[in-house]
């Protein structure tokens, strides 16, 4: 090879690392690396509970760089889109399932015939339970913590007062309360062993639902201690 041909590669060499590493730059720069790392995480966790819950129709996972606070189902296409201003929300892989799962069931009712999808549009009061209880069981068959719903509820949901209440959807607390009674009668082994117990977001949840949830938390705090005497 002539000394003119060696230069020439020389010089493309050195441009092709110079783009490269310009690229990378940018990527790091503008929080692309970032939103590719979301999405990855978003699609492993839908896909572990679709397939964990044998759920023959395709759904595909997209994250929307946005600062909305909400997630998006379009039924036409199957798709369940995440929002960035949702993220800071979600602690670890257990609420994303949670935020996750709450769609998914919704997507599943939706889909189920013509007359649902009707009747979950004009009246969604009627299913919300219904679907945070599936929610439910679609994170336990996925390997996944129920109660992240409890903690993503809690801290999502609304809370209107009496004048502002929304005939077409439940208060927070209410969802919260019904899922909650849904893992005691279900699922009671993970409030036996609650890893969410000491939790900031699940200690309120315990303060806010009616006086029998009381009860409950007492109980709860009580093995805290013997359990810290044990240790000690």
């Amino acid at each position: 090879m002539s000394r003119r041909k060696i230069e020439i590669v020389r010089i493309v060499w050195i441009a092709f690392v110079i783009f490269f590493s310009l690229n990378q730059a940018y990527a790091q720069d503008s929080g692309f690396e970032g939103d590719i790392n979301i999405q990855k995480a978003i699609n492993h966790t839908g896909f572990t509970l679709l397939n964990a819950n044998n759920y023959e129709q395709r759904v595909t996972f997209c994250y929307i760089p946005e600062n909305k606070t909400k997630t998006k189902i379009n039924k036409r296409l199957n798709k369940i889109c995440v929002y960035k201003g949702i993220l800071p929300y979600i602690e670890d892989s257990n609420e994303l399932a949670a935020l996750l799962s709450l769609d998914i069931a919704k997507l599943m009712d939706i889909k189920a015939d013509f007359f649902r999808q009707f009747s979950i549009s004009y009246s969604p009061r009627k299913y919300e339970i219904k679907s945070d209880k599936k929610a439910a069981d679609l994170m336990v068959r996925a390997g996944y913590n129920p109660v992240a719903l409890i903690n993503y509820i809690n801290k999502t949901t609304p809370e209107p007062n009496w004048f502002e209440h929304n005939i077409m959807h439940h208060k927070g607390s209410e969802r919260a309360a019904y899922i909650y009674q849904y893992i005691y009668e279900k699922y009671p082994v993970y409030l036996a062993h609650n890893n969410y117990l000491k939790e900031t977001e699940y200690q309120n949840f315990l303060r806010i639902t009616p006086e029998q949830r009381k009860k409950v938390r007492i109980i709860q705090e009580e093995r805290i201690k013997i359990q810290e005497s044990n240790i000690k």
